[in-house]
């Protein structure tokens, strides 16, 4: 909910989430200020026009690597409906819930970048999400929040030991923001 909050209020322009859990989108976070990089459990895409079901059930317990069908058909055009997960050795190509372009446009004008429970063991290799093709000086700060170790610690402006949920609530204090509770 902070991080939505964080948007609305024009302190956050785009988030880049590895997790499936959809929390993100329950959260009434926009989805162009969105990229679900790994998909989300809870959104089927139709293989034909494009359109997002968001569900309530998890959509993926038919489906596995390489298998996405989740056994439902599009209500507009009757084609099958696919999972949105990106698994690991495939590489995702859907535009939505992926929002590729999006991550790639905010990170192209990114001067902060917040970095919260990732181990960054996957996403360290997009160079495109570092600003890496830019001027050492002129590339964004790196904060990091975790309790583990991360391959990015040593190119970080600031890196917490902690956990992401304490930090974000001294945060919201700090800027005086009036975080809603998450109701399901």
């Amino acid at each position: 909910m902070c991080l939505a909050k964080m948007v609305q209020e024009g302190l956050v322009s785009h988030i880049v989430s590895q997790n499936c859990d959809g929390l993100h989108v329950r959260s009434c976070l926009d989805r162009s200020s969105l990229s679900e990089v790994h998909g989300n459990m809870y959104t089927e895409v139709c293989s034909s026009c494009d359109r997002l079901y968001f569900r309530l059930f998890d959509v993926t317990e038919q489906t596995s690597l390489y298998r996405h069908d989740t056994g439902r058909t599009c209500t507009d055009c009757g084609s099958a409906l696919r999972d949105t997960i990106v698994h690991f050795g495939e590489k995702g190509c859907l535009e939505q819930p992926l929002n590729w372009q999006g991550a790639m446009d905010a990170a192209s004008r990114a001067d902060t970048i917040v970095c919260l429970g990732s181990s960054l063991k996957v996403l360290r290799s997009y160079r495109c999400l570092w600003g890496m093709e830019r001027v050492k000086r002129l590339r964004p700060k790196l904060y990091i929040v975790n309790l583990q170790y991360t391959p990015k610690d040593s190119v970080s402006t600031v890196k917490i030991n902690a956990h992401c949920d304490t930090v974000l609530r001294i945060v919201a204090e700090e800027l005086s923001l009036d975080i809603p509770s998450y109701k399901r």
